[in-house]
């Protein structure tokens, strides 16, 4: 159960399965294209190369969300 930001998604001690997570990204990304008219792909080969998982916790997402719908915005 996600139940804080600090929630860890992937990796040690996750809450979340392989296929959880596929899905949730999955759904995240759908739901910010319905709501802000924002194409973003989350698991890409960025997010990959990054020492520190973008998808290790809650927080981690949420930033690395913020970061992604930024630089869509700003081309």
């Amino acid at each position: 159960m996600i139940s804080s930001e600090n929630t860890t998604l992937f990796g040690h001690g996750a809450v979340l399965d392989s296929f959880e997570l596929v899905r949730l990204i999955l759904s995240v990304e759908t739901r910010i294209d319905e709501e802000f008219d924002v194409v973003v792909t989350l698991a890409d080969e960025k997010a990959m190369s990054q020492r520190s998982s973008p998808f290790r916790t809650v927080e981690t997402l949420a930033n690395y969300i913020v970061q992604l719908v930024g630089e869509n915005n700003h081309g």
